[in-house]
């Protein structure tokens, strides 16, 4: 066994971002059906950012808990503490593009709506967009033609929070690695101390 290099760890970490927002996407569409209530939007992003950053925070988890094994067998001499801040900045970075294009699309380029492909980009901003982006009434009024955009209705506002929520991944990740490296999470220890 010997330390996995930087690039591997940070496809895992964009392989694990992308399937954070898969399963936020999926998630609020189920939920979604049963209609627009504020508790299942409230409960929907209170799953869909626990399950974006649990993802995260696992992938740093495991490699804390391999450079601990690495360490503890001499096989390195010192473990590498500060990888993953700089590995979750390179990963914020990738998550946030999305919303920095949805952003410079609301301040600069307002005739395109970009909104309805930002929500099955960036899955985990799903629930944030139902309930804090006002929603179209269509349903009394659907055969009449309209060329609403619903980036017209969202507050540049929006995106400058979903900037914060992806702001936290490197603390989430560093966070994770040390867990994974000081065994936080042993079972035997919790128990028997």
């Amino acid at each position: 066994m010997k330390r996995q290099p930087f690039y591997i760890l940070l496809l895992k970490g964009i392989g694990y971002i992308v399937l954070g927002n898969v399963l936020c996407l999926f998630m609020t569409m189920a939920l979604s059906m049963f209609g627009r209530n504020i508790v299942f939007n409230v409960l929907a992003m209170i799953c869909g950012t626990l399950i974006f950053h649990m993802l995260v925070f696992t992938v740093a988890w495991k490699d804390g808990a391999r450079e601990r094994s690495l360490v503890k067998n001499h096989r390195v001499d010192s473990p590498l503490k500060y990888r993953w801040i700089i590995l979750g900045i390179i990963m914020f970075v990738i998550a946030a593009a999305p919303t920095v294009v949805l952003l410079l699309n609301k301040l600069f380029f307002p005739e395109s709506d970009t909104l309805y492909i930002y929500r099955f980009i960036s899955g985990s901003a799903y629930p944030f967009i139902q309930t804090f982006i006002p929603q179209p009434d269509l349903e009394t009024k659907a055969w009449i033609p309209t060329d609403y955009r619903q980036i017209d209705s969202m507050s540049p506002v929006f995106p400058a929070l979903m900037l914060i929520f992806y702001a936290i991944i490197p603390a989430v990740t560093q966070f994770g690695w040390y867990v994974g490296f000081t065994d936080k999470f042993n079972k035997d220890n919790i128990v028997y101390k």
